[in-house]
């Protein structure tokens, strides 16, 4: 949200979206007794016309989950690639892009500038082959270099992390 949308919003909406942003399934009761809590006296049910008129207006646009590892796999790699220089070279990009996007377990694929052109990030599944390997293979006439690393991403907000790296 931008500066000036949030300093358009009142007190009590700038604070019901202070809550929902830490736990989207807080009740309207509970964020009506915290509202109360700091000198506003609002009823459960204008809480829930306010969170209503800000969905409708487009400043709450959606809720997500956060998620815990459920999968029990906790094993990440990334992948760094370096790309020949070429006049498709947006294209290349493109179809490396394509590919990723359609596995099961890729969490991010990102342009970046520098020596190294893409970034992606796996979630490793030890029943499956690996995945790293089949990119850099499929796409190899493509490659100058690139280098797979393990990496430790316990704790880590996948979502936020990704935002971050865009």
């Amino acid at each position: 949200m931008s500066e000036d949308a949030w300093s358009n919003l009142d007190k009590v909406d700038q604070k019901i979206i202070e809550i929902l942003n830490n736990n989207a399934r807080t009740p309207s009761k509970e964020i009506a007794a915290e509202l109360k809590k700091s000198g506003h006296d609002v009823s459960d049910r204008t809480i829930r016309k306010r969170i209503e008129r800000l969905e409708k207006s487009g400043i709450i646009k959606g809720y997500k989950a956060v998620l815990t590892d459920v999968s029990g796999i906790n094993e990440y790699q990334a992948v760094l690639i370096k790309l020949k220089p070429s006049k498709s070279l947006e294209a290349v990009k493109d179809s490396i892009k394509e590919f990723i996007t359609k596995l099961d377990n890729y969490l991010l694929v990102s342009n970046m500038e520098g020596e190294w052109n893409m970034l992606v990030l796996l979630q490793v599944n030890s029943e499956k082959s690996n995945t790293s390997q089949k990119i850099v293979e499929k796409f190899s006439d493509e490659l100058i270099d690139y280098r797979i690393n393990e990496i430790d991403i316990k704790d880590v907000n996948i979502l936020n992390m990704s935002l971050l790296l865009l």
